[in-house]
């Protein structure tokens, strides 16, 4: 892993045989919003003039979409891609349509609760969040006044399950379910329809543009970001991003609070 912000080694390091990064991806929080949740301004300049570059920008996060809008309307008017709930839902941050839904049934939410056994909970559906009788104010999604259920109902599916647990499941805890699981923080257990992961979200994407991963540039900081970064050209981890996501990475860039994304955007496409 080479670092671009803190032990520079000259030139432009671009993607394989020097082609120009043709997509931008970037997860939300620990990445591109600052210890506010706000976007930057430096930021918010430097993803306005990779743009007008002709550069594509993904914007990827375990938020639903509705709490992802809120935080990136500094970034509205820009055309990009919406990849919200994990990889569950994608579309444009500009239209609210999801045009890629990878949803569970309740019933298979319930069996997840199940195996995961006694944990705090709550679910994000497409009309909102519903919280379990124990969960905490923990999100940075907010959502602290959604309705509390005791139980996940029928009649919509769910776009994710979040669950607090101290000791995180195995990989393959949740197959049982048809269910897949990650994590955007301690502690915490994600758990999605197969194909509701951010990988596979982008992956859509990218066909639907007739590109690949080789034209792509990824920034993460958690576990969910792994898969991004391993897939992209070039694998952004930021200095705050936990150890093996920094092993994941082909790059190293400065904390999520120092402009790390504005950073590398600055010095290797603007």
């Amino acid at each position: 892993m080479t670092s671009t912000d803190t032990a520079r080694t000259g030139g432009r390091p671009h993607l394989p045989g020097g082609a120009r990064p043709a997509v931008v991806v970037s997860d939300l929080d620990g990445t591109l919003l600052d210890a506010d949740c706000k976007v930057g301004e430096r930021t918010r300049r430097a993803l306005t003039a990779a743009v007008a570059d002709g550069v594509h920008l993904v914007l990827a996060t375990a938020r639903p979409a509705w709490s992802a809008r809120q935080v990136l309307e500094p970034l509205r008017g820009l055309g990009a891609s919406l990849v919200s709930s994990n990889g569950a839902v994608t579309g444009g941050l500009d239209d609210p349509r999801p045009r890629r839904v990878r949803a569970m049934a309740p019933a298979r939410v319930r069996e997840a609760l199940a195996l995961l056994g006694p944990a705090p909970w709550a679910v994000d559906r497409p009309s909102g969040r519903l919280l379990g009788p124990d969960w905490p104010d923990i999100l940075s999604s907010g959502g602290a006044g959604a309705p509390r259920v005791a139980e996940v109902p029928d009649g919509e599916e769910v776009l994710c399950l979040m669950a607090r647990r101290a000791c995180p499941p195995s990989p393959a805890f949740l197959a049982p379910a048809g269910l897949t699981w990650t994590s955007s923080d301690a502690g915490l257990v994600e758990v999605s329809a197969p194909g509701a992961d951010k990988r596979s979200a982008v992956s859509w994407l990218l066909a639907g543009r007739g590109l690949d991963w080789s034209a792509v540039v990824a920034f993460g900081d958690a576990p969910n970001d792994m898969a991004l970064l391993s897939a992209a050209a070039t694998g952004v981890a930021m200095a705050n991003a936990t150890a093996d996501v920094r092993s994941s990475a082909t790059e190293l860039t400065d904390n999520h609070d120092e402009d790390g994304v504005a950073k590398w955007l600055e010095r290797n496409l603007l």
